[in-house]
């Protein structure tokens, strides 16, 4: 038990590793981006895909920090699981178990819709600097 509680614990930290991490570099490229790219009247132009762009990695942003708000929240319900689950009080254990559970998904979902929005995000800029050079 003692060796699946280390690797559990070494996981959660490698993965809260790589959330901020991921953050701060979402964070750096909308700073990036906001600082650098050129801006014109909306239209279809490519100054407008670089708006684009900077709204989509924004929105990965957002998911990225949701996804380690919600991750703290499951942290925080299976905690009130465990100790509900030792003191004997059904309730507490229902509840407990319900909302980590609610909170678990949502980091799955924040997880895909970054990803997803990092993606996009990369392509964008990709498309917005080829469009740009021609």
């Amino acid at each position: 038990m003692g060796q699946v509680t280390e690797l559990h614990k070494a996981y959660l930290e490698a993965s809260s590793k790589a959330d901020h991490f991921l953050l701060g570099a979402i964070a750096a490229a909308c700073a990036y981006l906001a600082q650098s790219n050129p801006y014109g009247k909306l239209g279809l132009n490519y100054e407008t895909l670089f708006l684009v762009d900077l709204v989509v990695l924004a929105l990965a942003g957002y998911f990225a920090h949701r996804r380690i708000e919600n991750t703290v929240q499951v942290l925080k319900y299976n905690a009130t699981y465990i100790q509900a689950q030792n003191s004997g009080d059904p309730l507490a254990f229902h509840g407990g178990k319900h909302l980590a559970q609610k909170y678990a998904d949502r980091t799955s979902v924040d997880y895909n819709l970054r990803n997803y929005f990092m993606a996009v995000g990369f392509i964008l800029y990709v498309v917005a600097k080829v469009c740009g050079a021609y």
